[in-house]
């Protein structure tokens, strides 16, 4: 019997060791078409999501440059308010950014507007000043352009109010 259990073991190991060596030697990978249409649609995903993300990083930071662009006002106005002192706001076309100077001519905000906006060379108001009690000494609009609208910050006679749209 033991000789019998021996020859039966050798046959099931010598099957175990031809299925091994077939998994191992035989061909049954991916074709060059196959994996070539594969990395074809891979990068065409890809790139669609790539461009497809750029007006979303526009609309950001629009949104953005308004919301820096309030906050910096709103902060130079209650500086002026609580120094009891002149402030003056100066806008740059060419330099493509704006400045806000206390009396003695200290920088106190200094920002570059984003690539995708620009500054308006034809704005006739490119300096205001914010006196000690937050009014401003002129009025009128300012123009913003970016990529698809227009961006217009407007100072209202009075108060030293000012808000700002996308036209």
């Amino acid at each position: 019997m033991g000789a019998h259990l021996q020859s039966m073991q050798k046959g099931t190991w010598s099957k175990k060791v031809w299925r091994i060596n077939k998994l191992l030697y035989t061909q049954s990978g991916y074709s060059f078409i196959e994996m070539f249409l594969v990395l074809l649609i891979f990068s065409t995903l890809v790139t669609f999501a790539a461009y497809s993300t750029e007006p979303l990083k526009d609309q950001n930071e629009k949104r953005l440059f308004i919301s820096q662009l309030q906050s910096d006002l709103y902060w130079i106005q209650s500086h002026s308010i609580f120094s009891q002192s002149s402030l003056t706001l100066v806008f740059y076309p060419y330099a493509n950014k704006y400045i806000a100077k206390d009396y003695y001519g200290t920088t106190l905000v200094s920002r570059e507007l984003p690539d995708s906006i620009k500054l308006s060379e034809l704005n006739r108001l490119n300096e205001i000043v914010f006196n000690s009690s937050g009014n401003t000494n002129r009025f009128g609009p300012v123009y913003f352009n970016s990529k698809d609208s227009t961006i217009k910050l407007t100072f209202q006679i009075g108060q030293g109010r000012f808000y700002v749209q996308e036209l």
